[in-house]
């Protein structure tokens, strides 16, 4: 779901006629969830979501692990991308967005059942996990190794979550990223909106995605800045 206004740029409006629409209504009830808690915003876009899809299928990923459920909208993407008897684990904090998402994914096992389904995949699975990920990372640790990560939930932890995917991914594995840029405040180091140590955690996670002898990497330069990764070691 998209709503064109007058703050959309000629590239939003172009987006917006290739892909219209987003797979099903799920997906839409999922933004709409996000938007009735007042977190639209930081909601993967429509375009950025269907990219990391189409990432996530082209490398064969069956064990993923997102951090940052918000209310659903990003791993009912991610699952359209795992492979067919691909793992989904999505890590929320907050009680109030998990509960939303839990009744997205309720009504996305019982899709699996429809003809009409694009998401159709009876082998797929999600599993939601609430609490902070600095600790529930650690209670997945047993289903692993994983083959992908993406990376958008507190941006003072991308530090520690990249230590726990360094010992949980297993080489080759995709790593994501969303946020990167902090809304321009690596770049410039504008305090407004995000705190001193946001911005030094947020240039440290960068310059080690960015080490050629431990990941192939490149950012994206969306407005937010999208870091893609494979684990070399």
């Amino acid at each position: 779901m998209r709503d064109l206004n007058q703050d959309s740029t000629p590239l939003d409006n172009y987006l917006h006629h290739l892909f219209p629409n987003e797979p099903t209504e799920l997906f839409t009830q999922a933004r709409v969830a996000a938007q009735s808690v007042g977190k639209a915003a930081i909601s993967l876009s429509p375009s950025e979501a269907r990219l990391l899809s189409v990432v996530i299928k082209s490398h064969g990923c069956r064990k993923f692990v997102e951090i940052g459920t918000l209310t659903g909208a990003s791993a009912l993407w991610i699952l359209q991308g795992l492979a067919e008897d691909g793992e989904l684990w999505t890590l929320e904090k907050d009680p109030q967005h998990a509960a939303l998402a839990e009744k997205i994914f309720a009504q996305w096992t019982v899709s699996q059942d429809s003809k009409t389904a694009l998401l159709k995949s009876s082998s797929k699975k999600i599993h939601l996990v609430t609490g902070d990920a600095k600790l529930t990372l650690k209670s997945i640790e047993k289903f692993g190794p994983f083959d992908g990560v993406l990376i958008d939930g507190n941006k003072s932890a991308y530090g520690i979550y990249l230590d726990w995917v360094e010992a949980n991914l297993i080489k080759g594995a995709l790593i994501l990223a969303d946020n990167v840029f902090l809304g321009g405040a690596v770049l410039t180091g504008n305090k407004a909106q995000f705190s001193k140590k946001q911005i030094t955690v947020m240039k440290e996670f960068n310059d080690r995605l960015a080490d050629p002898k431990r990941y192939q990497s490149a950012i994206l330069p969306t407005g937010e800045g999208l870091f893609m990764a494979l684990k070399l070691f």
